[in-house]
């Protein structure tokens, strides 16, 4: 249907609206709403035609607090990769699954590589180069291990590489439309591929849902989320959610109001979730929002400068987190308590496909604990947990994956 092809213009635009407020006095002592309970409300839903939306106000923003990983997270496990100098990989991100790891390609890109959870070497995903089942840069990858699947998303390509979990290349899946950078999900038991690309104009799709033979069953027209022709923009989705597609669309270059969307694929629209007023609508930062279950979390950075022409830098840049059901919220630093309360870098996209993921290099180990080592309020427990662990590491091993799976 024609309604289906197109989306809401910006999200901020003029529309009647109808506020719903948040429950900020009848929610039981869970832990979701205890850890932000001192905190003030900066957020709001409100009704966008068909869709209720959270919109956050960042002038209502006040401390920033600490946050401990163990808060969102099960029990954190430290997986030493296979020692084997085809196994070698470097600080590129990691995709897990129940029993399996998959390190991306990185750059220079390698191959990608497979693990399972006790760090054993399994085989090599696809090869570098132009060939069929080849590859040169990856944009997005899935772990299907359910249905012994791998699929690979390279950059500006008109197709899904598919592998088995033994490293066989299988018969590609033919995409309807050629990606520049593209975000994915393959339903493989039901035969369905959905797609959410960057929609440089003349893109005649934002996002689509598609068979396996490349057969179209519906699609979504770029409208307002049409992005200038810059590589710098992105589109990102962190899918911690289980069978909830999020994709948020980053433009960088110019900056934009916009929203965090969730695909959905049987309706072929996407619904927005989530979006941020910013206090100077004229000069809109670098930013970029995500979603875990109980939270909406983001950041913003300073307003970028360019330094020499066609070169911007961003600002120092800052976290915030916001309850779904209180709209209570905060700036805040992500701490890792199972490994000696060392902050974690870039908290709000800390966790991707449903887990907190750290693929680290041996002598960055090595440093990170030698400074906790100096922490003169470090418990006994964890000080030797954390001498323990420095007497095994060697720097000629290969990376360590911290992991903990994201409570559901």
């Amino acid at each position: 249907m024609e309604a289906n092809k197109r989306i809401l213009g910006g999200l901020l635009i003029t529309v009647a609206i109808v506020s719903f407020s948040c429950m900020t006095g009848n929610k039981k002592n869970t832990q979701s709403g205890d850890i932000l309970n001192n905190c003030p409300v900066v957020a709001q839903y409100v009704q966008v035609g068909d869709d209720k939306v959270m919109v956050c106000d960042q002038k209502l923003f006040a401390d920033t607090i600490r946050l401990p990983l163990s808060f969102f997270t099960e029990e954190m496990q430290i997986i030493k990769l296979d020692n084997r100098d085809e196994a070698l990989v470097g600080q590129t991100a990691i995709t897990a699954s129940e029993n399996y790891l998959l390190a991306h390609s990185g750059y220079p890109p390698k191959p990608f590589k497979l693990f399972d959870k006790t760090g054993k070497f399994l085989t090599e995903i696809g090869s570098i180069g132009q060939g069929p089942s080849e590859y040169q840069s990856v944009y997005d990858a899935q772990l299907d291990e359910a249905n012994d699947r791998i699929y690979l998303m390279p950059w500006q390509s008109q197709k899904l590489l598919v592998y088995d979990l033994k490293g066989k290349s299988l018969d590609p899946i033919p995409l309807c439309l050629r990606c520049p950078k593209a975000k994915f999900r393959v339903d493989t038991q039901a035969g369905t591929v959905a797609v959410v690309l960057l929609p440089f104009k003349g893109i005649p799709a934002v996002a689509w849902t598609q068979d396996l033979k490349g057969n179209r069953l519906n699609y979504i027209e770029p409208g307002y989320l049409e992005a200038p022709m810059d590589f710098s923009n992105e589109v990102t989705s962190g899918k911690n959610i289980p069978g909830v597609f999020d994709v948020n669309i980053l433009c960088i270059a110019p900056t934009r109001v916009d929203s965090l969307y969730r695909y959905d694929t049987e309706k072929g629209r996407l619904q927005p979730t989530f979006t941020l007023k910013f206090p100077d609508a004229d000069n809109i930062p670098w930013h970029n929002y995500s979603e875990w279950p109980d939270f909406f979390t983001g950041n913003t950075s300073a307003p970028p400068v360019e330094i020499e022409p066609g070169m911007l830098v961003g600002g120092e840049t800052i976290h915030y987190i916001v309850d779904k059901q209180t709209c209570k919220g905060a700036y805040f630093k992500l701490f890792n308590d199972f490994f000696g309360n060392q902050e974690i870098g870039w908290p709000s996209g800390a966790f991707s496909n449903g887990y907190y993921i750290n693929n680290i290099e041996p002598g960055n180990l090595l440093s990170n604990i030698e400074t906790l080592l100096q922490e003169k309020d470090l418990t006994e427990s964890m000080r030797k947990k954390l001498t323990d662990l420095q007497a095994t590491i060697d720097e000629n091993d290969n990376n360590y994956v911290f992991i903990a799976r994201l409570k559901k």
